[in-house]
């Protein structure tokens, strides 16, 4: 009995590590706060968009909601190129908290919209600030 847990445990392990998560909202997910983490370290990011150019970086952040989103038509290195299929990439939308340093040294919270864009062709994700 003991033998069978222990191979059940390896199969159960094997599956879970072997599991393919690319353009899922965990993989979003984990892109998503990989980024912000550099860019509050003030290290160059994918979130740093030309809205935040000349800001200070962030010094907190927190994901409110992800829903499904629409893929974004730029999300890809040459447009020219882009492939027929790219309606089918998988996206999401992060509703997100940013808290700032304001110009008075006080917290300032603004909430701000991203879309997530898994391209499959180039697997790679691309992030776009919505407002």
């Amino acid at each position: 009995m003991k033998w069978q847990r222990m191979c059940l445990l390896v199969v159960v392990s094997m599956l879970g590590c072997s599991s393919n998560t690319v353009g899922t909202e965990a993989a979003a997910r984990k892109f998503f706060e990989a980024e912000f983490t550099k860019w509050m370290a003030g290290e160059s990011s994918t979130l740093a968009t030309r809205r935040s150019t000349g800001l200070s970086p962030p010094i907190s952040f927190d994901i409110r909601s992800i829903v499904r989103g629409k893929p974004d038509f730029f999300a890809c290195q040459d447009t020219t190129k882009i492939p027929r299929d790219w309606h089918d990439w998988p996206a999401f939308k992060f509703n997100v908290a940013i808290e700032w340093t304001s110009e008075a040294e006080t917290p300032l919270t603004k909430v701000t919209a991203y879309t997530l864009t898994w391209n499959t062709n180039e697997k790679r994700w691309y992030a776009t600030d919505l407002f």
